[in-house]
C-alpha cells in the first residue's frame, strides 16, 4: 500500500490496495485509520464495490447507521445513501458538513463513485482545523464561548422532499422530527483533540448572544474560512473512486458544473464507536 498526500495539511490518495477484498483492508486497519485521522479526507482509485463491500469498508472508521436523512436508501442495502443527479441541481454547491442539524453528526463518510461525468463534478474539502489555528489567539478565545443555531431546513434539503413528495408529507414529518438545534462555534476533534471551526453556510442559521449584525457577520467570516485555497484539496472523480472524509473536521463542496450529465453516486454515513 502506498500513500501519497496532496497538499501539506489536507487529503492523501492511497493506492495499491482492493477495498472489496477484507483481507486487504484489515491488514492495513491501523494505518488507514491513522491516515484519516491525519489527513482528514483519502481517496483511492480504481475500485470495484458492491454495496454490501462499501458498507462492509466504512464500518472500518466507525459504526454505520441506515439512512436518515432525505436522499433515498439503495434497494438492496438500507446503510447506502443513493445520490444521483441529472439534469437537476443538487444544491450542494455550497461549502458544509453532512447533517450538523443532527444532535450527533456523522463523524465522516465514504462516496463512492458509481457513474461520473466525462468532466466535472469534482468535490473539494477544506481543513476546519486549520481554519482554526489560522485565527488570531483573542479571537479563538472568544469564539470558544458561543454556540449557534443549526436547522436542516436548507433549499437543498427541502427542495429535494418536494420533489421527492409534492404532498408535502415528508417536508412535515421531517419539520417536526428535526428541530434546531445549538452547537459549540468550536468543537474538539474526539479523535485528535484539535480545535476546529463547526459553523457552516448551509445549516448555520445564527449565533447565540450576539446582535442580528454580530452573528451575520461572524457566521460569514467563519464558514468563508473554507474557501481558503491553502488548506483546501480538490478531487477529479472517476468510475470506481472512494472518498472517506471526517465530517467534523472538514467541510466540503460539490462542484455543479457537469449538468445535464449524470451522476450517481453511493454515500455511507459513519458515526463514532
Amino acid at each position: 500500500m502506498h500513500i501519497e498526500h496532496m497538499t501539506p495539511y489536507i487529503g492523501s490518495e492511497i493506492s495499491g490496495i482492493d477495498l472489496a477484498d477484507p483481507s486487504q483492508v484489515e491488514a492495513h486497519a491501523d494505518q488507514l485509520r491513522a491516515t484519516l485521522a491525519e489527513r482528514q479526507v483519502i481517496f483511492f482509485r480504481d475500485q470495484s464495490l458492491s454495496p454490501s463491500d462499501q458498507v462492509r469498508f466504512a464500518r472500518l472508521f466507525g459504526k454505520v447507521d441506515p439512512v436518515s436523512s432525505t436522499f433515498p436508501a439503495h434497494p438492496e442495502e438500507p446503510f447506502v445513501e443513493l445520490l444521483i443527479s441529472q439534469g437537476t441541481r443538487t444544491g450542494t454547491d455550497i461549502w458544509h458538513a453532512d447533517l450538523t442539524w443532527q444532535a450527533v453528526p456523522p463523524a465522516g463518510a465514504c462516496l463512492y463513485a458509481v457513474d461520473v461525468p466525462d468532466a466535472g463534478g469534482d468535490t473539494m474539502w477544506a481543513s476546519m482545523t486549520q481554519a482554526y489555528a489560522s485565527l488570531d489567539g483573542d479571537m479563538q478565545n472568544y469564539l470558544r464561548k458561543l454556540k449557534a443555531v443549526h436547522n436542516w431546513e436548507a433549499p437543498a434539503l427541502s427542495d429535494n422532499l418536494a420533489r421527492r413528495d409534492p404532498s408535502g408529507a415528508l417536508y412535515r414529518a421531517a419539520r417536526e422530527k428535526h428541530v434546531p438545534i445549538e452547537q459549540p462555534v468550536v468543537l474538539e476533534h474526539p479523535v485528535t483533540g484539535k480545535p476546529l471551526v463547526f459553523v457552516n453556510a448551509l445549516y448555520t442559521t445564527h449565533i447565540r448572544g450576539v446582535t442580528n449584525d454580530e452573528s451575520s457577520a461572524l457566521i460569514s467570516l467563519l464558514s468563508g474560512l473554507a474557501k481558503v485555497p491553502e488548506w483546501q484539496v480538490r478531487f477529479r472523480w472517476r468510475k470506481g473512486s472512494v472518498a472517506v472524509w471526517d465530517n467534523i473536521a472538514t467541510q466540503h463542496y460539490a462542484i455543479n458544473d457537469y449538468h445535464p450529465s449524470a451522476r450517481r453516486m453511493h454515500r455511507v454515513a459513519i458515526r463514532q464507536g
